[in-house]
């Protein structure tokens, strides 16, 4: 017996040896790749048709004077990125725009002068520019582009931003898109990770050639792919999509050798639509993609409109693409958490104080804005309560949540504390308003005092109260107002049409593709009826008002009904108020009649309403929408009540609207119990 506890004490430790020394050897690959970098500092490289930023750890090679990225050597890797792509389809910007009423365009932003803007051996800066003037006509978009480059001494990668200009005078357009993307080698990159819970084995571009196409071009089922366990699975690159204040790091990673491709993104005040904006991240490609604007989940409300000859100026980034390794006995997936540690240093470093661009400015010529936000409501307190975790930000002058539909400024956000105290930093110079919502309360803050932010400002706006939308007493209410659908019923998804990287995970079942059909399944016949006192938000209201499908590829409009009762007393004099916060809508009209369903007027109508095209691409939210309904006494009884909600439109399967939150309030200061 003992020799046996001295044979297994000798095999633990020889065991534990070996874990310390795959650690060590890690570790000391990495920090000799660190300093043999640093020792070596940046060079530059300069050909004739391609530009070369070596810094010993990495290679980037430009083609010139267009400024796409054809080439990234890394850890043993030639070439990380696709070379069986033309090198103009490998790394590289790009816009989708049209002029007004025209079809839509595409420009790849290729450069024609390039410029050394830095060059020493702590940092290269290269610049490839592109000029418009009124001879360029239509054939590219009216910018003037300034794609920069950066690469640093002991840096594992390579930054990259544009300035984008239009100058007085220039032509009116539109412009729905604008990109960095990065098409990596695909016999290589096949593990792809967006989260902690989303990261998983991919299925190759052939699979999706070879599957069988959906509802929309995006999405495919997998029906003989080259991974056979991936077979009967659904892959759509809506499933991987982020909101930005959630996308910091996503990317992909090699196993042979293992070698991790990540995109940072440590600020979001370049991006277009306020922290909730949805937009792509990763997909099969292998693909990485910097989204800056997009009409994503936002439809043509978040269309970067340039009108009557405006000048426009905004800098783009800086994002950084990060590469790492590790040794091939340690697991490949310590990439991931690897590229969080360095996605933390980037969003800690924010602004840089590198870019050479005067128009990126740096933490000395920004400013700061702090206050305290309380919610004012006396149907729930009789004092101002803290406006808890509330999202406060800057962005342009507008309307009421203007910023969610602003592509063109920049904005600047952050969540506040327990007790509604926040603090803005590294604002830019400017003028804006401020905003905030407050998880738990409807509607849309906005102070209506125009800040003036200039270099070193700092704005101490002290105690704001917020008084959200508000009529009279709760009577009821249905959902969470927290400017998504996710509380109420997501059905489990068909077994042949599901991607099994979200089964058992709650947080991410509407990913999953086809949903909007299984409403037609669970009410072939009849629609929805929510009975307040006994029905259950959570089980019995469907997470989307979409269309029954009737076959033959035609669709019926569907009315959901919410039955309640006045008891005890008559309606009394005075108007009720109905409540509705939309999560989202596309190509939809919804229609609110009381007590009538029949009436030939609705009491209330949106006309059409919506564009983001949630439903489909599994975004649980889009837009949000606000209305505040006035419902006359008259239109209520004592007893049974029913409110119908008709969304009428039905010409797609999946067009519709999410619910955020409906709530019926009564006359001011009064109002009769309700069951």
């Amino acid at each position: 017996m003992e020799k046996v506890d001295a044979s297994l004490l000798r095999w633990l430790t020889l065991l534990i040896w070996f874990f310390f020394i795959v650690k060590l050897t890690a570790a000391s690959r990495k920090f000799f790749e660190s300093e043999n970098g640093k020792s070596l500092g940046v060079r530059l490289h300069k050909h004739h048709h391609r530009m070369v930023m070596d810094n010993g750890l990495v290679q980037v090679t430009l083609s010139s004077p267009g400024g796409d990225i054809t080439g990234i050597q890394y850890s043993g890797i030639q070439n990380v990125l696709e070379t069986r792509n033309r090198e103009g389809n490998r790394g590289y910007w790009d816009v989708v725009w049209n002029l007004p009423g025209n079809h839509i365009a595409y420009d790849r932003l290729k450069g024609t002068d390039f410029n050394v803007i830095m060059e020493d051996e702590d940092q290269v800066e290269l610049s490839f520019k592109k000029s418009w003037n009124f001879t360029n006509g239509n054939s590219s978009a009216p910018l003037n582009v300034d794609k920069r480059y950066i690469m640093r001494r002991g840096s594992s990668g390579v930054y990259l931003y544009a300035i984008l200009e239009r100058l007085e005078g220039w032509p009116d357009m539109d412009m729905d898109q604008i990109r960095i993307v990065f098409k990596l080698q695909n016999d290589k990159f096949h593990f792809m990770a967006i989260s902690d819970d989303r990261q998983r084995i991919m299925p190759m571009p052939r699979d999706r050639i070879n599957g069988e196409p959906l509802a929309y071009p995006e999405a495919v089922l997998l029906t003989n792919p080259t991974n056979p366990q991936l077979g009967g699975e659904v892959d759509d690159k809506y499933q991987y999509s982020c909101e930005n204040k959630d996308n910091r790091v996503h990317g992909w990673i090699s196993e042979n050798p293992p070698v991790g491709f990540w995109m940072i993104t440590p600020s979001d005040e370049f991006r277009a639509g306020g922290p909730l904006k949805q937009d792509l991240t990763s997909h099969v490609g292998p693909t990485v993609l910097s989204m800056f604007t997009s009409t994503h989940y936002s439809g043509k409300d978040l269309n970067t409109k340039y009108r009557n000859g405006k000048p426009w100026k905004k800098v783009l980034g800086p994002v950084f693409v990060y590469l790492n390794s590790i040794s091939s006995l340690e697991d490949p997936t310590t990439l991931w958490e690897d590229a969080k540690d360095q996605m933390s240093i980037e969003v800690n470093s924010w602004p840089y104080n590198f870019p050479q661009s005067e128009d990126f400015p740096s933490s000395d010529r920004r400013g700061t804005v702090s206050g305290q936000l309380l919610v004012g409501d006396k149907y729930i307190s009789d004092k101002p309560m803290w406006a808890s975790y509330a999202y406060v930000g800057l962005a342009a002058p507008g309307g009421v949540g203007s910023w969610q539909r602003d592509a063109m400024g920049y904005q600047f956000w952050v969540q506040a504390n327990e007790e509604g105290h926040f603090l803005i930093e590294n604002i830019r110079a400017g003028h804006y308003n401020l905003y905030a919502w407050v998880p738990g309360i409807v509607g849309d803050c906005r102070y209506d005092v125009i800040i003036h932010i200039q270099p070193g400002s700092d704005v101490k706006l002290g105690v704001l109260v917020y008084e959200p939308p508000r009529n009279g007493p709760t009577l009821w209410e249905i959902g969470i107002p927290d400017r998504t659908a996710a509380e109420f019923f997501v059905p489990d998804t068909y077994p042949t049409l599901m991607n099994k990287l979200f089964i058992n995970q709650s947080t991410h079942k509407f990913r999953q593709y086809g949903l909007w059909e299984r409403y037609s399944d669970l009410y072939p016949k009849h629609d929805l009826i929510y009975t307040i006192g006994s029905s259950n938000y959570h089980q019995d209201w469907f997470f989307a008002q979409v269309p029954r499908n009737m076959g033959n590829h035609t669709y019926q409009a569907t009315t959901w009904q919410i039955k309640f009762e006045i008891e005890n007393a008559t309606p009394r004099t005075g108007n009720y108020t109905l409540q509705v916060a939309l999560a989202s809508a596309s190509a939809s009209e919804l229609q609110v009649r009381f007590n009538d369903r029949r009436a030939r007027r609705p009491h209330f109508r949106t006309r059409l309403i919506g564009r983001d095209n949630a439903i489909a691409r599994h975004g649980i939210h889009g837009l949000y929408w606000f209305y505040s309904i006035n419902v006359a006494s008259r239109l209520l009884r004592q007893g049974n009540n029913t409110v119908y909600l008709t969304q009428s439109r039905s010409k797609s399967p999946v067009g519709g609207i999410m619910y955020d939150y409906i709530r019926l309030e009564g006359p001011p200061e009064t109002g009769p119990s309700v069951e």
